[in-house]
């Protein structure tokens, strides 16, 4: 009977929101979502018998203090819950289905859309466990079935709520994998940079690789009874991946060469040699300089280098500087290729990001304007769309003559205020430090499923 009731309710519901073209179509589903969830966490906060809990146990202080974390599952627990955190995967795709894709509106969306997720997962979870302790579930909504009364009617509206959800949560999901797919399979611009649509615009494309990605998680959702096992493993590996891994040697491999032009000016050159030619030439300065002068001088002057050189050794490969040295190096190859490759295509506007539009700055002279005599006005060029080449060839040409004739005036002028900073030695600590937490997480919950009873 469960087995009939997944097959149908998923053929009937889930299958053909995930027909859909493009992930703006969700923008509905994706609202009764988050508003379910909501409710939810609200059946959760306001049914759990937490103050009988806290009177049994001697209030607040007496739980915490003799509450003890689990060792032994810690880090199986902390990859689901980076797990529930991942969004990198969408972030592409749902940031070009933005009504206007700005940088500013995609930065407000995100942080807004985590803040509430962190509200939420904090109050469910301080709730569910100061209601039940020790005998909090995986699925805190069980724990209300046994109380019986209006708190198990709450329950189970609260388990519908979630179940519809999950209805409109799996078709997001399925949209990045078949996105996953046309880049794959498929080749050409478009496709490459998120345009989806345009391969998708063919129904039997789209049909086709739906089906593919809904029976390749139909068919194991049919055999497998517990889902524990599988999110214990995908969030130790994909959870410390994209969340810590991947993200740190992004930023590494993207500013490889500011990374490298610091790290040469502590170590000198970023091979895993220090500077000591230039101490050593002060050295050999000082001897000629000071023949009549005792040599106490000059071996205070060499052994400083030497210690020196000794320490920035030592501190060259306890901070592991050879392996983030090298994905520096290859960021840095990798994205003067991407860039040359990149200039030999058509003009293209960026998909999120701001539209650039012909201005007075972007025009030159001796195009003739509407308008008075002065060329005060804009010449009449179409209004793009976004995605679309702003102004058309002409705007194209006038615009790469502007930007050839004010080289010299850009290159002296100070940066505008809306630039990215360079990065610091802070943001690449930071970086580091992802990455070698994630790679710990990963170890340490592998060792701890392998070992777990």
């Amino acid at each position: 009977m469960e087995r009939a009731i997944l097959v149908v309710s998923t053929m009937a519901i889930i299958l053909p929101i995930s027909m859909q073209r493009d992930m703006a179509d969700l923008a509905k589903t994706s609202k009764i979502s988050v508003i379910f969830q909501c409710f939810m966490v609200l059946v959760v906060v306001i049914f759990s018998p937490v103050s009988e809990t806290l009177e049994e146990n001697g209030g607040l202080l007496a739980i915490a203090s003799e509450s003890v974390i689990e060792t032994s599952t810690i880090f199986i627990g902390l990859g689901v819950l980076s797990f529930a955190f991942v969004c990198q995967h969408s972030a592409f795709i749902v940031a070009g289905s933005l009504e206007k894709p700005t940088k500013e509106r995609w930065g407000m969306a995100t942080s807004r859309a985590l803040s509430l997720c962190l509200v939420l997962e904090a109050a469910c979870g301080i709730a569910g466990y100061l209601a039940f302790l020790e005998k909090t579930q995986g699925d805190v909504l069980n724990n209300f079935l046994v109380l019986g009364g209006s708190i198990t009617k709450a329950a189970n509206l609260a388990r519908g709520l979630l179940c519809t959800t999950m209805f409109f949560v799996y078709p997001v999901d399925s949209f990045v994998c078949r996105h996953v797919l046309v880049v794959l399979f498929f080749r050409g611009r478009r496709a490459h940079e998120g345009d989806d649509a345009s391969v998708l615009n063919r129904r039997d494309r789209r049909i086709a690789m739906t089906l593919i990605i809904y029976f390749s998680s139909l068919i194991p959702a049919l055999f497998v009874e517990s889902v524990g096992s599988v999110l214990a493993l995908t969030g130790t590996i994909a959870g410390s991946s994209l969340s810590y891994i991947g993200p740190g040697m992004i930023y590494l491999a993207v500013y490889g060469d500011e990374f490298l032009k610091k790290v040469e000016e502590v170590w000198g050159k970023f091979d895993g040699s220090t500077d000591t030619a230039p101490a050593e030439t002060d050295v050999e300065s000082s001897r000629l300089l000071t023949t009549q002068q005792p040599n106490e001088t000059t071996t205070t002057t060499e052994s400083t280098a030497t210690e020196q050189s000794f320490f920035k050794s030592v501190a060259w490969y306890l901070l592991l500087m050879p392996i983030w040295c090298e994905v520096a190096k290859m960021g840095k190859t990798k994205l003067k290729e991407f860039k040359e490759k990149e200039a030999l295509k058509s003009p293209h506007i960026n998909r999120l990001g701001k539209v650039a539009r012909p201005s007075l700055q972007m025009v030159p002279a001796n195009i003739p304007r509407v308008g008075s005599a002065d060329g005060g006005k804009m010449p009449k060029f179409p209004t793009p769309k976004y995605g679309a080449t702003a102004g058309g060839n002409k705007a194209i040409g006038a615009a790469i003559l502007a930007q050839q004739r004010s080289a010299s005036v850009r290159a002296a002028s100070p940066a505008p205020a809306d630039l990215d900073e360079p990065p610091t030695w802070y943001d690449f600590c930071v970086a580091i430090f992802f990455v070698v937490f994630g790679t710990i997480a990963m170890c340490a919950g592998m060792f701890s499923i392998l070992t777990a009873k």
